[in-house]
């Protein structure tokens, strides 16, 4: 038969408070047995007491001097991360671990050895998830700073995490304290898991949304003010938060998206660009020469060589299309600003138009030609013009 709850629960406080009364018990008998050993045998004692004042000093002269060596390394360095774990450790910590060596060096009372062991074995309990979740949460940091472009934006994930990671170590720290005072704690580790499952299940949606935020914060596909394409979304980033980030559109209005939902997308930072990129193609009519034809790439690089932040690529006789002779070309603007790169393209149209006005030659556009025949069936060629005995004969 399976016990009922109530009677579990009565059992398992039961069985915590007859340790906790063993444990009473064996420090009054350790109590005890030391003030006897004090008064009987002084000149132990005093060895004891020293040694465990030596390795109590010594040990904190070696804290403060890797205290030391840690100040003067980078925030970001592995080694003072490293070394950060020597400046959690406790000067509690150390005095018991002398009287610990201490007592183990002298002729003490065996319950008085035993019941600085198993004091030594809390603290170290306690000791030790202070120094993991300390160094956790330091190694979190050096990736923050070595990818965080704005701090404050970083430090509310880097909140969350510390927070997941505390929680995380410090209970499992709690059941090992309970553990050790007489505990069952296999029915508690499953209703925690349960508990947990439930939550995460409930929750969901918005745990999602917390690991994408943290994602970006991290992974750094965009930052505050930074202009970005998804979707047929297109703005400016204001504001990145652990659920949703916000833009800026080019309109004015405010775009909301979850942070889930935009990292399912493509995203297109314009504001990652070393240079904007501009290919673009001219058309002259069918009656340019060929000479000029042959120069006209000549012009283009002239033209935007001259041309300040722009930077020319290629300029080629691409195509016969159908009503002219297209030439492609390729420059760069040298700016991230978009209106540095419509300034740009403003300058080098313009001055396209005047030098091909200068030259002579005209740009085509859609055009039809209309061809005349004679009664004999000759084609009249409406662009040449007419000889005199032709002139004669109309």
């Amino acid at each position: 038969m399976t016990q009922a709850p109530d009677s579990s629960a009565s059992n398992a406080l039961n069985a915590v408070e007859d340790n906790v009364q063993g444990v009473v018990e064996q420090g009054r008998t350790a109590v005890t047995e030391l003030l006897a050993w004090i008064a009987e045998d002084t000149q132990s004692v005093t060895l004891a007491l020293a040694i465990t004042i030596a390795v109590t000093i010594t040990a904190l002269l070696i804290k403060w001097g890797v205290s030391f060596a840690r100040q003067r390394m980078d925030e970001s360095s592995l080694s003072r991360v490293m070394l950060g774990t020597a400046e959690r450790l406790s000067a509690m910590t150390f005095l018991i671990i002398g009287a610990a060596i201490g007592l183990s060096a002298t002729s003490s009372p065996q319950s008085v050895l035993d019941a600085v062991w198993y004091v030594l074995g809390l603290v170290l309990i306690i000791q030790v998830a202070a120094i993991l979740r300390g160094l956790a949460v330091d190694l979190v940091q050096r990736r923050a700073l070595q990818r965080a472009d704005s701090r404050s934006a970083v430090w509310n994930g880097i909140a969350i995490i510390k927070w997941a990671i505390s929680t995380f170590i410090w209970s499992a720290a709690f059941l090992v304290l309970l553990d050790n005072a007489g505990v069952d704690i296999t029915a508690l580790i499953a209703g925690l898991g349960i508990g947990g499952i439930a939550i995460g299940l409930a929750a969901q949606g918005l745990f999602s949304d917390l690991f994408a935020g943290i994602s970006i914060l991290f992974d750094k596909p965009f930052k505050r003010n930074d202009l970005i394409e998804f979707g047929e979304c297109l703005g400016t980033v204001s504001k990145i938060g652990l659920k949703t980030t916000r833009l800026r559109s080019l309109s004015g209005e405010e775009i909301v998206i979850r942070n889930t939902n935009l990292l399912d997308m493509t995203i297109r930072n314009f504001q990652r660009l070393e240079e904007r990129r501009w290919l673009f193609q001219i058309g002259v009519t069918y009656q340019t020469a060929a000479d000029q034809l042959e120069q006209i790439p000549d012009w283009i690089k002239t033209i935007i060589d001259e041309t300040d932040q722009a930077r020319f690529e290629r300029a080629h006789f691409a195509r016969f299309a159908d009503s002219a002779i297209e030439f492609e070309i390729v420059c760069h603007a040298q700016s991230l600003d978009y209106a540095v790169y419509m300034d740009v393209r403003h300058a080098v149209n313009l001055a396209l138009v005047r030098k091909f006005a200068d030259e002579g030659v005209e740009f085509a556009y859609p055009t039809r030609t209309l061809m005349l025949a004679r009664d004999d069936g000759s084609v009249v060629d409406p662009v040449a013009k007419p000889k005199p005995q032709e002139r004669g004969d109309q």
